[in-house]
């Protein structure tokens, strides 16, 4: 799991084209994103981001949000049969594991 702001892990790294303004570049992701880790789902609503991530290499999901009206952002590893769970509602996932963010 990972606590941070924006640009401290992958979670402030997952902009859209859609989501940045005019005349704004999506920067390039980095390598270790394009090659080790898939986006099997992506969200925003409120100024909030949900991403959920396959790790090829581990095998591990990982469901990341970022808000990006305080900048702060976690990462949460989930387990395939509560991906789509966590993906949907990860601050009430992150509270029922004892996660704080």
């Amino acid at each position: 799991m990972r606590i941070g702001f924006s640009g401290t892990g992958t979670a402030g790294r997952h902009l859209r084209p859609e989501a940045t303004g005019p005349g704004h570049e999506v920067p390039p992701e980095p390598d270790r994103i394009d090659k080790d880790t898939a986006e099997l789902a992506y969200r925003r609503g409120a100024d909030i981001e949900v991403t959920l991530l396959w790790h090829r290499t581990s095998g591990e999901l990982t469901v990341s949000v970022t808000d990006a009206a305080s900048g702060a952002s976690f990462e949460l590893p989930v387990a395939a049969n509560e991906a789509l769970t966590a993906f949907h509602h990860p601050y009430a996932y992150a509270a029922v594991r004892g996660v704080t963010y």
